[in-house]
């Protein structure tokens, strides 16, 4: 995002793919975890291809060392470039090969390529499949039929994937052919490609469906002394035997603050917004039961297990986080949704108004509720913005029930900060306690409701 302005990077294709990530990135996704998860989503779209996706790298501060090999670049320069990244000749063909199944040449960044009218809709595919992942670029450089403008050029300068793909003589190519060995190299490489950070940099295990992941949508503190937990449970039903989700009752066994097994269970119905389903990476089916409770504040919520009952067999299926006790609801802080807001001022500034309620256990008399607010900071000349976490104490909004009192803050926002996302802190040591990454975004327009 810094060498935009390069001429080995020209064109609106990488601006364009980073506006659309832009407003995702935040403090648990850098932009190159999501321009891998990019890669990843779109070949397995386009051609069914398995790239494994491992996430923690760190986004670069600064621009790197010139040197991205361009069209008139020699092949020995840019066999060194792909030395330098850990690639042999083997792996640049391959990873040419399987690059340039996609995309074109864009007149209007390179009329020294595609011939004809420099127009936005004047571009050069690389294979007559442009749309599809698959060998097609191979096959019609080696039958001589290919259109590829990095091929047949009449400056024979600006033919690199006539060298590159001819480095060895065609050995490669003609391995790459075959559409099973096509696949299992460009998803060798892919995953080589993207796992290639700095030293300092550990990357995760691979990313896997799960079976069941949970949402929280709202956990906040209403009349009566009661709490609201408003939420969603997605569940995996392309399983091995798959799920039938007309067969299921999903239910929330859950414990209160103190760790107690409450009596009661929290029902839950099948999602409304098209008909409770959904769809995911390499056709995975997903099925979405949502639930609605209130509790008294006096025993709250701190963790609960899934449970699927079958209507047909009355088997039951209990999830309870890998053994971990459950998935886990911070029963001390609560973010008062309904009390918040982001009021926009103009186009450009707003006021965010947060509330809090704090479990009166946690207070102490030297220290308070910290915001821990991500500001989204622009930088010049990028679409990826600079993310500065500013810690900012909450005040007490003299307002309190039996079991909690109100914390409130008002803080100036600037539009690139309306969607953002803070945490909520207090105490430390073993004592601390934190709720973690809410979002501003639903507030804004959002009127703050007075606290009762």
């Amino acid at each position: 995002m810094f060498e935009l302005e390069r001429g080995e990077n020209l064109g609106a294709a990488l601006n364009n793919t980073l506006s659309d990530i832009s407003s995702d990135v935040s403090v648990k996704s850098s932009a190159s975890d999501l321009l891998a998860l990019a890669l990843v989503m779109s070949v397995a779209r386009c051609g069914d291809l398995r790239v494994p996706l491992r996430l923690g790298r760190i986004d670069a501060t600064e621009a790197g060392p010139l040197g991205v090999p361009e069209a008139h670049t020699d092949l020995n320069a840019t066999r060194k470039a792909f030395e330098k990244a850990g690639f042999n000749q083997e792996d640049m063909i391959t990873l040419v090969a399987c690059g340039h199944t996609l995309g074109s040449v864009h007149s209007v960044d390179h009329p020294e390529i595609v011939s004809g009218e420099v127009a936005a809709e004047n571009i050069a595919q690389f294979d007559t499949t442009a749309d599809k992942f698959d060998p097609i670029v191979v096959t019609e450089y080696l039958n001589n039929t290919t259109t590829n403008p990095l091929i047949i050029n009449a400056n024979d300068t600006l033919n690199s994937d006539k060298r590159v793909f001819g480095a060895d003589g065609n050995a490669t190519m003609i391995k790459l052919k075959d559409p099973a060995v096509y696949k299992t190299q460009c998803e060798d490489v892919f995953e080589r490609m993207l796992d290639l950070v700095p030293a300092a940099v550990t990357l995760s295990d691979p990313l896997q469906p799960v079976d069941i992941k949970p949402y929280i949508d709202t956990h906040q503190l209403k009349g009566n002394d009661s709490i609201e937990l408003i939420g969603r449970i997605r569940i995996r039903t392309t399983t091995t035997p798959p799920i039938d989700p007309s067969d299921l009752i999903v239910t929330l066994s859950y414990l209160d603050r103190n760790g107690r097994r409450s009596n009661a269970s929290i029902p839950t119905t099948i999602g409304t917004f098209q008909g409770g389903s959904s769809f995911g990476y390499l056709g995975e089916n997903f099925n979405w039961f949502e639930f609605k409770t209130t509790m008294p504040a006096s025993s709250g919520i701190s963790a609960f297990d899934v449970v699927l009952t079958s209507h047909s067999s009355g088997a039951v299926t209990t999830f309870d986080n890998s053994g971990t006790g459950g998935y886990a609801i911070n029963p001390y802080i609560l973010f008062q949704e309904t009390n918040s807001c982001l009021e926009a001022e103009n186009n450009f500034n707003g006021t965010l108004t947060v509330v809090a309620a704090v479990h009166k256990s946690k207070l102490q008399s030297n220290s308070a509720p910290q915001l821990k607010l991500v500001r989204r900071v622009p930088l010049p000349r990028s679409f990826i913005p600079k993310l500065e976490t500013e810690s900012i104490p909450l005040e007490s909004a003299s307002a309190e029930t039996g079991e909690f009192a109100y914390y409130k803050m008002m803080v100036p926002l600037g539009v690139a900060s309306w969607r953002t996302s803070f945490d909520i802190e207090i105490g430390e040591g073993a004592a601390a306690g934190k709720l973690e990454f809410q979002d501003t975004s639903e507030l804004l327009g959002a009127t703050c409701a007075t606290l009762d």
